[in-house]
């Protein structure tokens, strides 16, 4: 993924493809498929690190608490939530909404003179 920092207020900017969720290095399919494969049978899933994967489960495990404590890996996907974030703020999926105008613009060194 391609990343870049500001060089005013040093926030890191990425331009992540639709696969993706906020603040995760996976596609959310392999995540689900994980959850599914967990909470179904019991193991995690072999394409992926073990640690990661009670990462993410720990997350589902802090949004199923919010969400009632009873509710599935696809209901909390269905309701728009990001399963596996540990964020209680930042825990709804947006959407990326095509702008005709760049957010950003790429700029030189300044000039010292």
């Amino acid at each position: 993924m391609k990343r870049w920092r500001c060089p005013e207020c040093g926030a890191v900017y990425t331009m992540r493809p639709w696969t993706h969720w906020r603040r995760f290095f996976s596609p959310w399919w392999l995540i689900l498929a994980s959850l599914l494969q967990k909470v179904l049978h019991g193991r995690w899933l072999s394409v992926a690190g073990r640690q990661r994967q009670q990462y993410w489960q720990r997350g589902y495990l802090k949004q199923r608490q919010v969400a009632g404590g009873l509710v599935g890996v696809e209901e909390l996907h269905e309701m728009g939530i990001i399963v596996a974030t540990h964020s209680l703020t930042e825990r709804r999926i947006q959407l990326f909404e095509p702008s005709a105008h760049r957010t950003f613009a790429a700029t030189g060194a300044a000039e010292s003179g």
